[in-house]
């Protein structure tokens, strides 16, 4: 079994003091991040803003478990909120040591629609929804196409599902993936060891990064419908349980009413075989007295 692991969290940013203090720290704890993930083969994302902090952590589970850890300790960090963490079989982030994703207006504007989502409560961001825009910011640092990138959180229609999968979309990018990607535009974004600072090579990790981003649109897509065929047939249970309740009810009705007309009955009955004998007595009380 692979020992790939990968975990997801976000925390409240704590960091203060004028803007060019908080950017100084925030270099500083990307310094940190790739100076230490280089000798644990740790990968990942960070995304950062005025609010919040949201990363992504790739790598063997120690690895991972023990940066995390510092993570927990680290004073600039609050309520540190674990979203999403488990085995995987692959790397999302393998050329990134640890990119940041923060300095986009896109990425702030995706960011804050996921905070915004959730009602600005850690414990309620959606991890599937963190981790699809790290990586799509992060195939935008690669050059690829922006399309390739998962979408933070399905499109869907009100009342509905949403698309299924764009085949002719997917097919189109698969070629643009092979082609050797754009230079990387952000100097603070640091490739993997191994790499040439400022290019990256073509690879077939492009065209898997499409494939998995296509797929992964396509998961959600049945995750969604599966929890609305779930929540249709609890309504359905519901509905089935309360016809039963009343059912059960009627016939208990209807056997209570079957009772009390057959003692109506049988009430009925004897008055009437006691009728005759009554006239009898009543005839022979009038004799006597006359």
């Amino acid at each position: 079994m692979s020992d790939l692991y990968r975990l997801v969290y976000a925390s409240k940013n704590l960091l203060q003091g004028s803007d060019a203090e908080i950017a100084a720290a925030v270099s500083q704890i990307l310094d940190a991040s790739r100076r230490n993930n280089a000798g644990v083969a740790v990968t990942g994302a960070l995304m950062f803003n005025a609010g919040a902090f949201a990363q992504v952590l790739e790598g063997p589970r120690e690895g991972v478990e023990n940066t995390f850890e510092r993570i927990q300790c680290d004073p600039r960090h609050g309520d540190v909120t674990v979203l999403q963490c488990g085995l995987v079989e692959s790397r999302t982030f393998t050329n990134w040591s640890m990119a940041f994703v923060g300095q986009s207006e896109a990425g702030r504007t995706r960011w804050d629609g996921i905070a915004a989502a959730s009602g600005f409560d850690l414990t309620r961001l959606d991890g599937d929804a963190v981790f699809a825009m790290l990586h799509g910011l992060v195939l935008e640092e690669e050059g690829l196409p922006a399309a390739a990138s998962p979408p933070a959180e399905p499109s869907r229609q009100e009342g509905g599902p949403g698309p299924g999968l764009d085949v002719e979309r997917v097919r189109a990018e698969l070629p643009q993936a092979f082609r050797a990607p754009q230079a990387v535009r952000d100097a603070g974004a640091m490739p993997a060891s191994g790499q040439a600072a400022g290019s990256v090579t073509a690879r077939p990790e492009a065209a898997l990064a499409v494939l998995r981003a296509a797929l992964a649109q396509e998961r959600q897509i049945t995750t969604d419908l599966r929890n609305e065929l779930d929540t249709v047939r609890i309504a359905l249970a519901i509905e089935q349980e309360l016809a039963a309740t009343l059912r059960g009810e009627r016939d208990l009705w209807a056997g209570r009413a079957q009772v009390l007309a057959s003692a109506m009955s049988r009430e009925a009955s004897a008055v009437a075989e006691d009728a005759p004998a009554a006239a009898g007595r009543a005839e022979v009380a009038v004799r006597a007295i006359a």
